[in-house]
């Protein structure tokens, strides 16, 4: 088997999200497959795989299609131009192309094809653009022409079963026995000696709840965050030595206009001096911003898999999520469902851990048992099955 996979998401500006983090585990661990062929294509720039790739293998190739460029709506032109010719050019008679993200093209048409699908939130949530309505209907245009390339794929992989269903709504022709449900997994990479450096000084003493992982996105529902800690606050006899809220993530100090008013939002809860934004944050910084937290709340109203769910369990950090699409199906019981928009379900939660230790305890084990079910490893033998399918 010959494999050509894109993983240019492991260099551009997607490489901190779950995309880039997916594409650069499955390859990791395809590599460890020395009888698979494998044709990795980047951009002539640096990726988060270069160390890597630093070993020769002689089943690897690494195939260079030109500078760094954003993933944005020249998308398909660049895929006409640059990305399919050099996939024909290489391709063989027993190629696979595996397609980690769609939107950088979908070659279906011209080789057997797997792709990834790690959630619909674009159409369901009709958020193409946040720019404005020009723009989100430009680049809704742009997203079902190469989507609907989608129904001549070989296989389709999805994160969970809400993500399944969530396909199969938008493409019901398609054979639900060739969408395939693979769960991921979450690496929680090394230790920072500085990783609390853009935490306040008194953090230790106080204790701190922390929401990482988010953007400002409707569907994040980050606001949801903000009122759930005010609440939290309310029900704390004592307004000394509270806990912080640390929101960490370069995207809640852009300058942008959602970020902009964001940020107004929590001054106007009066909230300024408790909600600390750490701005951008390191991979090896996760791991112990996590664990030296009271809990870890993430009130996103849609996610595919959510992997920093399970990169908190991991961290042995008590879980607080929204009780909405695939959340209860990654926990599995393992943490506090609330809804989302009920500021006073999840105040309640955060209270309850914050004055009940052997409910915190009880959270820490569940979810350590809980994501023994998760590895990457796991995650590339089932898509190698996948693949030896086609």
């Amino acid at each position: 088997m010959h494999l050509i996979i894109d993983c240019t998401t492991t260099q551009n500006e997607l490489k901190h999200h779950g995309i880039g983090k997916y594409t650069k585990n499955v390859v990791k661990e395809l590599l460890n497959y020395k009888d698979i062929k494998i044709s990795i294509l980047l951009f002539d720039a640096q990726s988060t795989l270069d160390k890597t790739l630093e070993k020769e293998r002689e089943n690897v190739e690494i195939i260079r299609i030109g500078k760094l460029r954003k993933s944005d709506y020249k998308n398909y032109l660049w895929y006409l131009i640059q990305l399919l010719p050099n996939i024909l050019k290489i391709k063989q008679k027993n190629s696979i192309y595996f397609c980690p993200y769609f939107w950088a093209g979908i070659p279906s048409l011209h080789i057997p094809t797997v792709l990834m699908i790690h959630d619909m939130i674009l159409p369901l949530f009709n958020i193409y653009s946040e720019k404005n309505k020009i723009n989100n209907s430009i680049k809704k245009i742009l997203y079902w022409l190469e989507l609907r390339k989608a129904k001549y794929c070989k296989y389709i992989v999805v994160n969970s079963n809400q993500t399944k269903k969530d396909f199969l709504k938008y493409f019901p022709k398609y054979n639900k026995e060739e969408v395939k449900t693979i769960y991921l997994d979450a690496v929680l990479e090394g230790t920072d000696a500085q990783w609390d450096e853009k935490l306040p000084p008194d953090y230790k003493e106080k204790g701190y709840y922390i929401y990482i992982g988010g953007t400002v996105y409707e569907n994040k529902n980050s606001k949801g965050v903000v009122d759930g800690y005010k609440d939290f606050l309310s029900r704390i006899p004592s307004k000394e030595n509270v806990p912080y809220m640390i929101i960490a993530g370069g995207n809640f100090v852009k300058d942008n206009p959602s970020a902009r008013e964001f940020r107004e939002y929590i001054k106007n809860k009066g909230l300024e001096e408790h909600i600390i934004l750490t701005g951008f944050y390191e991979d090896n910084q996760v791991k112990q911003l996590l664990s030296n937290s009271i809990a870890m709340l993430h009130l996103s109203l849609y996610e595919g898999f959510g992997i920093i769910l399970v990169g908190g369990m991991k961290a042995g950090t008590p879980v607080i999520a929204h009780n909405g699409s695939c959340y209860p199906e990654v926990l599995g019981g393992a943490g506090i469902l609330v809804d989302g928009l009920n500021m006073e379900e999840v105040g309640k939660a955060m209270f309850d851990i914050y004055t009940n230790e052997d409910l915190r305890k009880s959270l820490i084990k569940e979810g350590l048992d809980r994501v023994k079910l998760f590895s990457w490893e796991k995650t590339v033998k089932e898509t190698i099955k996948v693949l030896e399918s086609v």
